[in-house]
C-alpha cells in the first residue's frame, strides 16, 4: 500500500525566509543522494488558517511502501550532511508535525 507523509513544519517568527531556504536545500540535497527511489515531493504554504499558518511549510511526500519510507528515512537520517544541519533546524523552527496517510487507489 502506498503512504503519503505530510510534514507540518512551523517556523518562528521572522524566521520563515530561513525555513524556505532550508527545506529547499534538504531536498535539492537528498535527490543527490543514493537512499533508493526518491519520492514526489509537493511544498504548501497555507494562505488563510488558524494561529500562525502564515509561518508553516506543508511537504506531502509518497512513498511506494511504508518499508521503502522507512528504509529511505534510515538512510537520510545517518547521513553526515543531513546531522550538520540540525542546528539550523533547531533555530528556525518552532514545530514539525508528521500525518501518515493511506493512499487510497
Amino acid at each position: 500500500m502506498k503512504v503519503m507523509m505530510r510534514a507540518i513544519m512551523r517556523f518562528l517568527p521572522g524566521k520563515m525566509a530561513e525555513g524556505r531556504k532550508l527545506v529547499d536545500e534538504m531536498f535539492e540535497a537528498l535527490k543527490k543522494k543514493d537512499y533508493g527511489h526518491f519520492p514526489s515531493v509537493r511544498k504548501y504554504t497555507p494562505w488563510i488558517g488558524g494561529g500562525n499558518a502564515i509561518d508553516a511549510i506543508i511537504v506531502e511526500v509518497e512513498f511506494e511502501s511504508l518499508a521503502k519510507m522507512a528504509e529511505f528515512f534510515e538512510k537520510s537520517e545517518a547521513d553526515p550532511e543531513w546531522i550538520k544541519t540540525m542546528p539550523q533546524w533547531e533555530a528556525a523552527q518552532q514545530s514539525h508535525e508528521i500525518e501518515l496517510y493511506g493512499v487510497m487507489p
